[in-house]
């Protein structure tokens, strides 16, 4: 990827719905080849259709976000007295950089989960009207 001093930097994979002429987007797993694809014609292999509604809502993605996260963090809470055993044995640093990491990646999985389901919760309750 490569940018000028005038052109801000994109991610690689930012698609631009509106291009014309642009290539059909083929998720990856999928067993499909682009239409475009020289070494291969569109007889070769099975077509398998990709079906964009059977991905999951946001808002299943929260809950199982939030579930794992929580679960991820008791998991913690639960090993925390081993901890200074786990240090003796192995180093302090490893395992407390390694605990800290765990909470860290646990922490946000759950903070992320129930932000998105505090939002949804107050968008669907804010919709009425209250007089």
């Amino acid at each position: 990827m490569t940018t000028s001093p005038n052109a801000p930097m994109t991610s690689p994979t930012r698609r631009d719905l509106t291009a014309e002429n642009a290539l059909p987007y083929v998720p990856p797993g999928s067993g499909r080849t682009s239409s475009t694809d020289p070494g291969r014609s569109r007889t070769e292999s099975p077509q398998q259709e990709w079906d964009r509604d059977s991905e999951l809502s946001l808002m299943s993605k929260a809950v199982i976000a939030t579930v794992c996260g929580l679960a991820l963090l008791i998991a913690a809470f639960a090993v925390i007295g081993r901890l200074g055993g786990w240090a003796a044995d192995y180093g302090t640093i490893l395992v407390y950089l390694a605990f800290f990491l765990w909470m860290s990646i646990a922490g946000r999985v759950f903070w992320w989960g129930a932000d998105k389901l505090i939002a949804e919760v107050g968008k669907t309750s804010n919709s009425g009207d209250r007089r």
